[in-house]
């Protein structure tokens, strides 16, 4: 097909991302209500103060299998 060539000039991805850093710069973090935070990120850890829930649990929604283990339908799991 004629015209379906690159739209433009072209450079590597190390190239374009050493661009794209060198144009960014670093934000400086901001306090915000819990509320008014959906879409950003956090400037840094955040723990809990407790444990949430206040006992171990070890919660299970299914099973992890290796195929070489499951080969056959008479397979004992």
């Amino acid at each position: 097909m004629r015209g379906m060539g690159r739209p433009g000039p072209t450079m590597s991805l190390e190239a374009a991302r050493a661009q794209l850093l060198a144009a960014m710069r670093r934000l400086e973090p901001r306090f915000l209500p819990v509320d008014r935070s959906l879409g950003r990120v956090l400037a840094r850890a955040l723990v809990a103060a407790e444990d949430v829930p206040p006992f171990a649990n070890a919660a299970m929604d299914g099973f992890a299998v290796r195929a070489e283990d499951v080969r056959t339908a008479s397979s004992r799991l």
